[in-house]
This record gives C-alpha cells, sequence and structure tokens, in this order.
C-alpha cells in the first residue's frame, strides 16, 4: 500500500541519517582516540562512554569501542563502561527522533497514521528494540524512529536497558578472552 511505502521510505530515511557520518569520516576516527588513552582505564572508560553516547550521530562502531575498552582495562570495566555508553547512546538517538526526526514525520504521515505506527510500535516496543541493539545502524534507526513516532524517552530507556547489558556483557567477555573471540561474537 501507498502509506507502507511512506513508511518504508521515511524508515530508509532515518537509516541514512545514521550512515551518513560513516560515509563522510570513516570508522577510522575512533581508534586513535582510543589508543591515546589505552594506559589510563579512567579517562579510556570515559572516552568509550562519550563514544558510545555519540553513536547516533557519529561513525562510532559500538562493537570496537567496547571489545577495545574491555580488552584494555578488564571485563567488568568494559562491561560497566558499554552498559552505560549504550544508554547514554539510547537516550540521545531518543532525543535526535524526537526533536529533529520528529518534526519531519508529520510531513510523511498525517496524524492518524502517526497515531497508529504509534500504537503499532508500542506493543511491540520492547521486542522490537531488544531485537535491533546488537544490529549496527539499526539500533541507532530503531530508536530514533520509536522517539520520531512519539513513543516516551522513558519507555524507550527501560526497553533497551536489558538488551544493552546483553550486548554489553557479551563484547566485553567475548573481548577479555581474546580479541579474536570478540571479532567472532
Amino acid at each position: 500500500s501507498h502509506q507502507r511505502v511512506k513508511t518504508a521510505l521515511f524508515v530508509l530515511f532515518v537509516m541514512t541519517l545514521v550512515c551518513l557520518p560513516f560515509v563522510i569520516f570513516g570508522e577510522d576516527f575512533v581508534r586513535p582516540l582510543l589508543e591515546t588513552r589505552a594506559q589510563q582505564t579512567g579517562a579510556l572508560t570515559l572516552v568509550s562512554i562519550v563514544l558510545l553516547a555519540c553513536d547516533s550521530v557519529a561513525p562510532v562502531p559500538a562493537t570496537l569501542v567496547i571489545m577495545y575498552l574491555a580488552a584494555k582495562a578488564g571485563w567488568i570495566v568494559g562491561l560497566i563502561g558499554g552498559m552505560i555508553g549504550l544508554c547514554a547512546g539510547v537516550l540521545a538517538a531518543a532525543w535526535l527522533g524526537r526533536f529533529a526526526v520528529g518534526r519531519l514525520a508529520p510531513k510523511f504521515f498525517p496524524e492518524a497514521e502517526l497515531a497508529r505506527l504509534r500504537t503499532s510500535l508500542q506493543s511491540r516496543l520492547m521486542l522490537t528494540l531488544a531485537c535491533f541493539r546488537s544490529v549496527p545502524v539499526l539500533a541507532e534507526t530503531s530508536v530514533i524512529v520509536a522517539a520520531a513516532m512519539g513513543i516516551p524517552t522513558l519507555r524507550i530507556f527501560r526497553a533497551t536497558v536489558l538488551p544493552n547489558f546483553v550486548v554489553a556483557t557479551i563484547y566485553s567477555v567475548a573481548a577479555d578472552d581474546s580479541f579474536l573471540t570478540a571479532a567472532l561474537a
């Protein structure tokens, strides 16, 4: 139907916004930022958290950041820093969705359709966001779209806390074992 095409175009638009920094800057800029603080656990953790918080607007490969932090500072620091950073990234993506992309949503959808999409998304929010948390680009896109549709930020945040914990745990534990294992994870 016509509305499904509009919905797909809207999601593709958001995905393009998320991917654009990778196209422009590449993802190589994060490694030097991490490497300059490799011997300072506190500074490395803070840099990692800030990078993960900026994930929706900057070319930050979240898995690389978490694995690097865990490999250099230990899996517990990787888990804690990764979890805090991923949760901060959800809040940043929700803010972007609500205040930037959300202003564009009415141009794609009439109010009745926005309400229908919001209701549909709310009924599957936990499952939808949880499934996409480990998928690059879709993790950020799903949060931005949910916020743009008017889902409350606190609800989005709550739906992503456990999946963020799982993602941070997997990459931290795998990186502590070996970088090769982490890359395979």
